[in-house]
């Protein structure tokens, strides 16, 4: 699939990986099984059985290996065989399965798909505020049947949230005055967003003080290649910095992991410093986070997934409207760096000329 493959993906919330469970799951087209360690470290290796590509995640943990539960070949965190049970005990020299590099940082667990060594240093240190324990953090995952740059596309576009989000993250006085600002920094995509002396969106009357009728309103988009964003929102008193006074905000991560071509893992992570003890506040917070991203974005991008089909998006000639400044922006810098890395790996290019010229 085209996707780049040397970098950082978010495979898993560290929960997800429990001791002595096994946790399979597809990323870039390829079987992945995750588990820890008798030390708690996490591990990554091929899921597929090299013997009869039966799953190894329906297998069982046995400390620091896993053995498959159709005909009981045992694997290693090196991918080798370590255990036949059939025969002379002799293990096949074929009997083994690919290792992935697997780490836990910022409260998410990043995979490295890639040939060349991982660095760790290429994970941004700009998600460090998802593991704050001064935040309080709501995370969720949703799997969606859709390209993952769909869902970078929606994201990044902020215009989006006048229309399919009316009502809960957005106001009508919203619609005026939009002008959204994007720039490409290094390889980080930014687009600002500021609106001041408006309506509080819905969403946030709750955290505000009592009576406040005006904000001056913020949402700001970063994008991490390939597919991690962070996005501060919130609203500041009338003239005064941010979080000073009663005005909320918060800050989240999306991580948008490809699992194949058409389907996509999407990892979020709500972050905020008001109401740290407040249950109500969290199942607001959540209730909104699932009905805006389950019920309104999912079904939209899926529904757009199938309207555009099995071709590259830019072959069907979409009209480019000026807020969609920052979505150009991000397919364009991420088509410049999988070419870059298939020259580099002698991969063939396919389909991404022509969106490398817009």
């Amino acid at each position: 699939m085209e996707a780049l493959r040397n970098t950082w993906y978010v495979a898993a919330w560290p929960d997800e990986i429990e001791q002595g469970a096994l946790l399979g799951r597809t990323i870039l087209d390829e079987p992945i099984l995750m588990y820890r360690k008798r030390d708690g470290s996490v591990v990554a290796i091929g899921g597929r059985c090299p013997h009869r590509f039966a799953p190894l995640h329906l297998g069982r943990h046995m400390g620091d290996t896993v053995r498959c539960g159709y005909h009981g070949l045992e694997f290693g965190a090196d991918g080798q065989c370590v255990l036949n049970p059939h025969g002379n005990g002799v293990t096949p020299k074929n009997a083994t399965v690919p290792t992935y590099p697997l780490v836990e940082r910022h409260a998410m667990v990043w995979i490295w798909m890639g040939s060349e060594p991982a660095d760790e240093s290429l994970i941004p240190d700009e998600f460090a505020f998802a593991a704050d324990p001064n935040r309080v953090h709501i995370r969720g995952m949703l799997h969606v049947e859709a390209s993952y740059q769909l869902l970078v596309d929606n994201l990044m576009d902020l215009s989006h949230g006048l229309y399919l989000h009316a009502g809960t993250l957005a106001t009508d006085q919203m619609q005026e005055n939009f002008v959204p600002k994007a720039r490409l920094d290094g390889d980080v995509v930014r687009c600002d967003r500021e609106q001041p002396g408006i309506e509080p969106p819905p969403l946030w009357v709750p955290a505000l003080p009592p009576g406040t009728e005006r904000v001056d309103y913020y949402s700001n988009l970063s994008w991490h290649a390939p597919s991690n964003v962070i996005h501060p929102v919130g609203c500041r008193m009338l003239g005064k910095p941010e979080g000073v006074d009663g005005g909320v905000g918060s800050r989240s991560a999306h991580m948008f992991t490809p699992e194949t071509e058409t389907t996509t893992h999407y990892f979020y992570s709500n972050s905020r410093d008001y109401g740290l003890d407040s249950q109500e506040t969290d199942d607001r917070i959540r209730a909104t986070l699932e009905r805006v991203f389950g019920t309104q974005d999912r079904p939209m991008i899926e529904a757009q997934h199938k309207m555009i089909g099995n071709v590259d998006l830019d072959s069907l000639h979409p009209v480019v409207l000026p807020s969609d400044r920052a979505t150009v922006l991000v397919r364009r810098r991420l088509a410049q760096l999988i070419k870059r890395e298939n020259a580099s790996t002698g991969r063939e290019q396919v389909g991404e000329d022509a969106l490398s010229a817009r």
